[in-house]
Order: C-alpha cells, then sequence, then structure tokens
C-alpha cells in the first residue's frame, strides 16, 4: 500500500486548456484522490489560494497571468504546458504537447514533493485500485488509429498479435480475449524470440512485460518504434511492476498504451480496440 496521503486537497491552478484538456484533467485529479498527493482544481472563490499553477503557454489568457507573475509574483511552483516558456516569468517545469497524463502527474508529484522535503525521497509503491483507476485513465486518453464505422480494412498478410511475456498464461490470456476475431496470437518468454519472430512475420500489435529475462521491456519497445514496416505496429506495456516510474520510462520509450497487471478484461479489449481494425484478407 501507498504511504499515508495528504489529509487536505493540494488545490491546482489551471490556467487556459481546451475542454479536451480540461476533462482530462478532471479525471487526472479523480484518481489522485487515491495517492500519495490528491490534487483539486482550484477555483476563485475558494478562500485559499492555490498551491500550485498548470499554464496553458499554448492559449490566449496564459499571456493576462504571466503578466501578473512578472508584475507580482505568486512564489508558487509553476508548470508550463506547451511549445515556447514566457520569458518574463519563472517555470519549475515545462511540458511539451502531446499531453500525457502520467507526466503531469509525476511532474506534479516530483516538484511538490521537492518544495516540501527535498531531502527524501519519494514513495514507489501503490495500491491495487490505484493501478485499477490508472488503467481506466490510460484507456480513456488513447486515440483510436482506426475508424472502426469507416469499413473494414484490406490486408495481403494475416492481421496477429505477439505476446513478449516469460509467464506463459501470458499469451494464452491474449489469445482467449482475441478468439473470434481473425488475430493470430504469437507468445514468446523472452526478447530474442520476439525479434527472432518479428524478422520473419508482421504484427498489428506487440504486448509485452517490462520484466524479461534477457532484454529489458522498454528496450525492446525503443527499438519496435524504430524499425521501418509496412504496417503500423501498436506497442503496449503491459506489465506487474509496482514503480510508478515506469509509466514515464514507457512514455520515452514510444510505448502506445501502458496497463497495470491484473488488467480488467474490458480494459484490455478496449486498449487493443484502439489500435486493431476490423480487417479482411485481399
Amino acid at each position: 500500500m501507498i504511504k499515508k496521503k495528504s489529509e487536505v486537497p493540494v488545490e491546482v491552478e489551471l490556467v487556459g486548456f481546451a475542454q479536451r484538456d480540461r476533462l482530462l484533467f478532471a479525471s487526472l485529479f479523480k484518481v489522485s484522490e487515491m495517492r500519495l498527493f490528491n490534487y483539486l482544481e482550484w477555483k476563485p472563490t475558494n478562500e485559499r489560494g492555490p498551491v500550485c499553477l498548470l499554464l496553458d503557454v499554448d492559449h490566449d489568457d496564459h499571456l493576462m497571468r504571466a503578466d501578473k507573475e512578472h508584475v507580482d509574483p505568486s512564489g508558487i511552483p509553476i508548470i508550463a504546458i506547451g511549445e515556447k516558456v514566457p520569458s518574463t516569468i519563472q517555470v519549475a517545469a515545462h511540458i511539451k504537447r502531446p499531453i500525457r497524463w502520467a507526466e503531469i502527474l509525476h511532474t506534479l508529484d516530483t516538484t511538490l514533493w521537492k518544495a516540501a522535503k527535498p531531502n527524501e525521497p519519494m514513495p514507489t509503491e501503490k495500491s491495487d485500485g490505484l493501478a485499477d483507476a490508472e488503467n481506466e485513465l490510460e484507456v480513456q486518453q488513447i486515440d483510436p488509429w482506426y475508424d472502426r464505422n469507416d469499413g473494414k480494412k484490406e490486408f495481403k498478410s494475416d492481421p496477429a498479435v505477439l505476446v513478449i511475456d516469460p509467464d506463459p498464461s501470458g499469451g494464452q490470456y491474449i489469445r482467449t480475449k482475441l478468439a473470434g476475431s481473425g488475430y493470430r496470437v504469437d507468445h514468446v518468454p523472452t526478447g530474442a524470440d520476439a525479434f527472432a519472430l518479428l524478422a520473419k512475420h508482421r504484427y498489428n500489435c506487440v504486448i509485452l512485460e517490462t520484466q524479461l529475462p534477457d532484454k529489458d521491456g522498454f528496450e525492446i519497445c525503443n527499438l519496435l518504434k524504430q524499425r521501418q514496416d509496412r504496417r503500423r505496429t501498436a506497442s503496449i506495456i503491459l506489465t506487474a511492476s509496482q514503480n510508478p516510474l515506469d509509466r514515464m520510462r514507457g512514455a520515452l520509450a514510444g510505448c502506445d498504451a501502458f496497463l497495470n497487471k491484473p488488467v480488467k478484461p474490458d480494459q484490455l479489449l478496449q486498449t487493443l480496440e484502439k489500435f486493431l481494425p476490423d480487417w479482411y484478407m485481399k
């Protein structure tokens, strides 16, 4: 279980941001109720001031707020989101688009933790309930690769999914969930076995564990993104790791989705449907 969470919600001021971004923040703050820091959007009607400021530097509203900080600095940490950071204000962190919810949370956590306890390491464990909530938020944020209402896609070779997991049940679980879909599911326990298959076959999706006997799963994910292939291949990390920093490592490695084990069947299927189109053989 995670350590005792903050008793008072950490109020964050949002300046700018389109409606879609604000929906993401609403979901993100809801998930944070089970975390060490419980974030809440600050409202001007609140008696207390915000503890942190998230500033959308790509939105016109940021100009007035940046001028205000220049004339009368609030002294609270500012996290800039977007392309160019205003030269008139000093920011604690800068996040470029596209926005990844895990990066937002990690940046908020580390920024506030360093301010409160600069000499103590952050906790790294999390509860099962939090892992499930993170999976749900992950599924919500993924943009579909295909419009399933736009007709079936044509392939010249069999559509397939590759599972890289030292646990033999991992491949069988995915195979069961995709039964009747027409997708072939191959399973290998190591990275070396995976690249041997990748040299022979094309895959629509690769699902991999981070903890493998011979290779680092993040390294494999990175190599997958560097491959030049005529078929677009999604990479989904499905891991038993409880380290919250792994989501950041996955994002940097180029993974398209990051899910915690155990994953609910509907969450897994919803994730796969984001990347696997309806198909027919040419």
